[in-house]
């Protein structure tokens, strides 16, 4: 660190490139208990930004970071580390005594700043504290660049700033005065409350482009901030506008340490389909749960998919595991039947209605790629209250059903049906997926 005699026979500051503040402390250092003009003079113009160990704009071979528009909280004695405004004093500088005594009451009015900004490596205890008390609780906003969900420095700022009711989305959208930064990958913004509820909007606007990324952030926002019913809200809206899409920000949610989240906020059949445990899928016209052939076919070695008409529910051949696929976001599912150790396939050929079949068959390793076994979920509510699903094959593009007419025994066989609308209302297509049990 320089000494005071360097720092104090520095160059002046560059207000070129950066923008002169009203009250600037760059040419003291620190004061302590001094008395001074804190600003701002009125908390009806509250300071709209301060950086913490900032150095102004600083444009090096190694990026750009800080800020041309802003105060910068720093050691007294700093100089500007890098770039063309190398050893010059920092513009708008406010001194602290420390790295680790960064306590700026004698220079900024509690609750009085609406943007923070910090890199995450420089934060500490005293920082953290400091910077709680100066940001505005009720239109403020923090800013912790090259931060992600669990960098270890946020644990003591999210903290206290959880007491002014601020929480931490990840990677939110900034505004554009604070973007354009290229030494950081990534950040978290502590946002007010009234700012995450009108991030409803943007997180369903993610999931109907989606950017899955951006939208399990701000759903994560929601529920830290204790506002997840609005997740909820959010989730039924989507099923009826955009159902294919939130199926894939659920298998997303899961798969991203938010499980918590599907199952409280989502439709209870999401995380029984995501559990990857047994559940049992019945049509919803018929009420049959599907079920494969107890004999196998010899022309093919498969097993017809069935309806069926009179076992239990129980029944473990009526015991099925969604396993699903995701790629580039096209989330499919593979139907595996459980007591014939067997998956789902719809057939090639098809009936003069152009129909097709649907099979119980052995996959094997060349059949991983085969779309004939892969299937699409579209939810759907229903009655206002039950959620249930169409059910598309990949390849085929046919959504099950089962038939009109059923056999000796009353059970019905599964098809595919070739007139696929998307405004298709007939119960026939439609089916409830729920925990499968054995009754033990």
């Amino acid at each position: 660190m320089h000494s005071f005699t360097v720092w104090k026979l520095a160059t002046e500051p560059n207000y070129n490139t950066n923008i002169d503040q009203d009250y600037p402390y760059s040419h003291l250092p620190y004061q302590g208990k001094f008395r001074l003009l804190k600003i701002p003079v009125s908390l009806n113009k509250l300071i709209k930004h301060v950086d913490y160990f900032g150095e102004g704009r600083v444009v090096s071979a190694e990026g750009i970071s800080g800020f041309a528009n802003c105060y910068n909280v720093n050691h007294q004695y700093r100089l500007v580390s890098s770039g063309p405004d190398r050893d010059k004093k920092i513009p708008n500088r406010i001194p602290v005594l420390s790295y680790t005594d960064c306590d700026t009451s004698a220079y900024v009015k509690d609750n009085s700043v609406l943007t923070v900004s910090v890199a995450a490596e420089r934060i500490n205890s005293s920082c953290s504290k400091d910077i709680a008390r100066v940001v505005n609780n009720d239109l403020g906003m923090v800013v912790v660049f090259g931060a992600h969900e669990h960098s270890p420095e946020l644990i003591e700022l999210t903290a206290e700033l959880k007491k002014k009711g601020m929480f931490p989305n990840v990677n939110a959208t900034l505004p554009n005065k604070l973007q354009g930064l290229t030494l950081y990958d990534g950040h978290v913004a502590f946002l007010n409350l009234n700012d995450i509820l009108a991030r409803k909007d943007e997180l369903y606007n993610n999931v109907v482009s989606g950017n899955y990324e951006s939208a399990v952030n701000i759903s994560r926002s929601l529920v830290i901030a204790g506002v997840g019913e609005e997740l909820n809200i959010t989730v039924q809206k989507l099923i009826s506008e955009a159902p294919r899409n939130v199926v894939v920000f659920a298998y997303k949610l899961w798969r991203g340490d938010a499980k918590d989240d599907v199952r409280k906020y989502f439709p209870k059949p999401f995380e029984c389909i995501f559990t990857e445990d047994a559940v049992t899928i019945v049509n919803m016209l018929d009420n049959q749960a599907l079920k494969l052939d107890s004999n196998i076919n010899p022309s093919n070695n498969d097993r017809a998919v069935w309806g069926d008409h009179q076992l239990p529910k129980t029944s473990s051949r009526l015991s099925w595991k969604l396993l699903p696929s995701c790629k580039d976001n096209d989330l499919t599912f593979e139907l595996y039947n459980i007591d014939c150790n067997m998956f789902m396939k719809m057939d090639d050929v098809a009936d003069s209605a152009q129909d097709k079949y649907c099979w119980g068959s052995a996959l094997n390793k060349e059949d991983t790629h085969d779309n004939r076994y892969k299937f699409y979920l579209k939810p759907m509510i229903v009655n206002d209250v039950d959620l249930v699903f169409l059910i598309s094959n990949v390849r085929h593009k046919q959504q099950l059903k089962l038939a009109w007419s059923p056999d000796e025994f009353g059970d019905r066989r599964l098809w595919g049906h070739s007139n696929v609308r998307t405004d298709i209302l007939d119960y026939q297509f439609r089916w409830a997926i729920t925990n499968w049990s054995s009754g033990q």
